[in-house]
């Protein structure tokens, strides 16, 4: 971390929201169109479908909230840790977190995700429970954020989105080589 950077607490610069789930004795909530994210559905940085549609009803009935798209969700209990982007407006389970920051002229969300994902094994070492491992809201609420100038982020954003590009592309690269390879040697 540079000198000069303030260092914030996550609850002081991001609104933290939880979710639930609709009730699954009510087969009706479940056939909807609302995107309703679970942990199986944190597959890529980003969210772009999800496993099940879920109803206004439902949404009506239950803890479950709309996460807004373009922000940032973190498994909390279940799969503790995972980090991701929505790129819709999404609705999410008891064991996700759907964080934003409270001012987006002062917090770049890309520069969330990318922090969250560098604090998820903090997270995950941090998590308590015999059978399911889990963080609490006070606890992922006091995280404390480096919080440079906005274009200060912005520069960092764009050199990790860089980097993991490439790095995409080389593994993509890799496993055509690898294919490659097997058609051949099986020829």
């Amino acid at each position: 971390m540079k000198a000069g950077w303030q260092v914030k607490s996550l609850g002081e610069v991001c609104h933290l929201i939880g979710g639930g789930t609709p009730s699954k004795d009510n087969a009706d909530f479940y056939t909807g169109n609302i995107p309703w994210a679970t942990v199986r559905d944190m597959r890529s940085d980003v969210i772009t479908d999800t496993e099940h549609k879920i109803t206004e009803a439902a949404i009506k009935s239950s803890s479950t909230n709309i996460i807004p798209s373009g922000s940032v969700i973190i498994a909390t209990r279940v799969g503790l840790g995972k980090v991701c982007l929505l790129n819709q407006d999404t609705a999410i389970n008891q064991d996700l977190r759907g964080i934003f920051p409270k001012d987006k002229t002062k917090l770049s969300t890309r520069f969330l995700f990318w922090w969250l994902k560098s604090v998820s094994d903090v997270i995950v070492a941090e998590g308590t429970g015999a059978t399911v491992q889990g963080v609490t809201l006070p606890f992922v609420k006091s995280l404390q954020i480096p919080f440079p100038q906005l274009p200060e982020q912005q520069r960092i954003v764009a050199i990790l989105d860089e980097a993991f590009e490439t790095i995409a592309a080389a593994r993509a690269n890799a496993e055509q080589n690898r294919q490659n390879a097997r058609a051949l040697f099986e020829s």
